[in-house]
């Protein structure tokens, strides 16, 4: 098993834990989140990084694009252009459509960021959220304002 802290875990909530801890086997596979309620104590073989930990995650398309929900939402405009012709969506296309809403509507946190897009997805778009095996970690971002910055980048460590 692996243990694995950041600043920010994403959880398979889609809860932001700030200093939590992931708990993965060999293969990436997610076996536990922890939240440290921002307390996070000394634990053996924990790898802490800086930035954001992601678990692998897809998004795949279930209905076809002429069954396509309407929207006012801002972030159902912001990504529509980019998701309408696409079946499958990965983490890193997630990352890339949350810096192009963080540029549209600069005063949201990436935690919002990223729920509401997972939420538009497949409440709009017809999409399903499929987990992955992997442990991945978003550098680049701005921590203090959580915030994107057009150096964001998704790797994975996992």
């Amino acid at each position: 098993m692996r243990k694995f802290s950041a600043n920010y875990v994403v959880s398979e909530t889609g809860a932001f834990l700030k200093n939590g801890i992931v708990l993965a086997e060999e293969d990436g596979n997610v076996i536990q989140y922890i939240d440290t309620t921002n307390d996070l104590k000394e634990i053996a073989q924990l790898s802490f990084h800086n930035g954001i930990l992601i678990a692998g995650c897809t998004f795949s398309r279930t209905v076809s694009a002429n069954q396509i929900q309407k929207s006012d939402d801002a972030i159902f405009k912001s990504i529509k252009k980019w998701v309408e012709t696409q079946t499958l969506i990965s983490l890193n296309d997630l990352i890339n459509f949350g810096k192009r809403v963080q540029e549209d509507i600069p005063e949201m946190k990436i935690s919002d960021i990223i729920s509401k897009i997972s939420e538009v997805l497949i409440s709009g778009f017809g999409f399903v959220k499929e987990t992955q095996t992997g442990v991945f970690l978003l550098t680049g971002v701005d921590l203090p304002q959580l915030h994107f910055t057009p150096k964001a980048k998704i790797k994975r460590i996992l």
